[in-house]
């Protein structure tokens, strides 16, 4: 098993957020973990809305689609009672923590029936006033880790947010750019689950095009990838949801 000593060594290599979260998979990994999102969930303690601050999420697709259509972010207990802790917690301990709601006992209801069958909630604080959240995912077994692990698990997510920030400087005070009209039509049909040839027929250009629209639009969004971009878009106010 690589440690954390090997694990910051090879972030600090690491030259992309792709190379970064690579790393990252592989080291959390070794603790059981099958997949993960990651939101920045404040910034100079304002905070941040689920949808717009997500930077990355390996889910299983049906999830993060049934998270969107059932506007889950707007209630997720999870998340937002990270916010409130300083150390890492089981998801479903979060009913033993705060008084949950009938749409949010329904929420974990559906997480479970959707797989996810435990997890860690990772809240970390970084530069710039920044908080982060890190969801780290079993499918369909359990998290058996020891408390010095969650430690080390929470050491490895501030590092990953960390060096995410100094890779990207999305932290920035620029806005986020707005989307020309074929952008913000690619990224609603992107939103429908449509590959990037059904796009291309779509829209009547090649699916070069499209792909170079992409690019665009990620960069504009400042995501590497078509879901965040949706969630973005949506929480930003670029297209309706």
């Amino acid at each position: 098993m690589a440690s954390l000593e090997d694990y910051i060594e090879r972030t600090q290599d690491s030259k992309t957020a792709d190379d970064l979260f690579r790393q990252f998979d592989i080291f959390v990994g070794q603790f059981g973990v099958d997949v993960s999102s990651y939101h920045i969930v404040s910034e100079n303690l304002r905070a941040i809305p689920i949808e717009v601050g997500l930077v990355r999420e390996t889910f299983p697709k049906d999830w993060v689609q049934q998270y969107i259509s059932q506007h889950y972010a707007q209630i997720d207990p999870v998340i937002d009672q990270a916010r409130r802790e300083a150390r890492p917690f089981h998801w479903f301990d979060v009913k033993d923590r705060i008084k949950l709601s009938a749409q949010q006992k329904h929420f974990l209801d559906e997480l479970r029936e959707a797989g996810l069958t435990d997890g860690l909630a990772v809240p970390v604080f970084g530069p710039k006033g920044t908080m982060a959240y890190f969801g780290l995912g079993v499918v369909d077994g359990e998290l058996n880790i020891t408390e010095a692990e969650e430690l080390e698990l929470q050491f490895a997510c501030l590092q990953t947010h960390n060096r995410y920030v100094d890779i990207t400087q999305i932290m920035s005070d620029a806005p986020i750019k707005g989307l020309s009209p074929r952008e913000a039509e690619a990224l609603k049909l992107m939103a429908t689950g449509l590959s990037n040839n059904f796009i291309a027929e779509r829209m009547r250009v090649s699916e070069n095009t499209v792909d170079t629209m992409v690019r665009r639009i990620y960069a504009k969004l400042r995501v590497n990838n078509r879901i965040s971009a949706v969630l973005r878009g949506v929480g930003s106010g670029l297209i309706l949801p």
